[in-house]
């Protein structure tokens, strides 16, 4: 059997909210070192933010870490074990991301994460977000995008339910 693949989406540094965001990234630490001690796979986007909070958190717990840097190897955190390179700079975790995923979890960020968001729909990726960060994000938990209701999106109060629920406890 393979193992668990786990997305972790959300904003880099300047996509998240003042207030909250030492919260996120050490919540986003806190879900990486579960990932890895449950011998998961993190994928991320591998830069800063959200991205390199989760992975070190992996990382730090001997988990395997894969992003997807853009063009060029080397751009990613210093976390990330394994860089995946796309043929663009912008967008790359939407074509050699999310696809990769078993299931995702989800923290606040920007338009990127939003983009992330929509096409892991698209495809059925269960996600599952991070409850009390984002009034947008939390009112989507129970729902669905649209009338195809490929996903309901999962709430998660704390970094251990979220990893639970991204591994289908």
């Amino acid at each position: 059997m393979t193992n668990i693949q786990i997305g972790v989406i959300g904003g880099g540094l300047k996509n998240l909210p003042p207030k909250s965001k030492d919260i996120i990234l050490k919540d986003a630490e806190v879900v990486g070192a579960l990932i890895a001690d449950r011998k998961g796979i993190l994928i991320s986007g591998g830069m800063d933010g959200v991205m390199e909070y989760s992975c070190r958190g992996a990382y730090l717990n001997r988990g395997l870490v894969i992003g997807t840097p853009g063009r060029q190897r080397g751009l990613s955190n210093q976390y990330v074990s394994v860089e995946i390179c796309t043929p663009i700079d912008i967008g790359d975790y939407l074509f050699a991301g999310i696809l990769s995923c078993d299931s995702i979890i989800v923290f606040p960020g920007g338009a990127g994460t939003l983009a992330e968001i929509a096409l892991a729909y698209r495809y059925s990726k269960p996600m599952i977000i991070m409850r009390g960060y984002d009034n947008y994000l939390d009112q989507l938990i129970g729902k669905s995008l649209d009338n195809s209701k490929k996903i309901v999106f999962l709430g998660a109060n704390t970094p251990k339910e979220a990893v639970d629920l991204a591994f289908n406890d």
